[in-house]
């Protein structure tokens, strides 16, 4: 008779969150969610910050955790989550939450800065070509204008 339930090793950048026996692990994707159930099919799924949920073996709870970016990596009825930081709800510290949604709008705003800045000079490179081709349009058309015979 199969399992139905799966080793599960959840790793961040300073802990091991996990280990042991689950019944199911629901990860967040860049495209939504994944769940992860026994005998799922081997392979490696790039995981999006945001929450996770997993129900250990024996337990109808299921335990929630926010986690950053990272992989999880499916092998013969084994998952390793491997994420920058995974924190259960009561672990999180709000004071540096708080700090690092700050850093996070200040890099956005000097990105947009910045993406403004290069998509300017894209717009003059453009100018400057058309004017540049135009110009020597002109001069062509005035050369071969000057050296016509003046009648065909």
């Amino acid at each position: 008779m199969a399992t139905s339930s799966f080793y599960l090793k959840v790793i961040s950048a300073n802990r091991v969150f996990f280990a042991g026996k689950c019944r199911s692990l629901i990860v967040p994707e860049f495209d939504g969610q994944k769940e992860i159930l026994a005998h799922h099919e081997d392979m490696v799924i790039a995981i999006d910050e945001g929450q996770m949920k997993f129900q250990p073996e024996g337990s109808d709870e299921w335990i929630h955790a926010v986690v950053g970016m990272g992989f999880v990596e499916i092998v013969n009825n084994r998952v390793t989550l491997l994420v920058e930081t995974a924190e259960k709800p009561e672990e999180i510290d709000v004071r540096r939450a708080e700090e690092a949604k700050q850093r996070l709008r200040r890099d956005f705003a000097r990105s947009r800065v910045s993406m403004s800045i290069i998509t300017q000079e894209q717009h003059l490179q453009e100018l400057w070509q058309d004017l540049r081709q135009h110009l020597e349009s002109r001069i062509y058309d005035t050369y071969v204008g000057l050296h016509l015979p003046e009648r065909l």
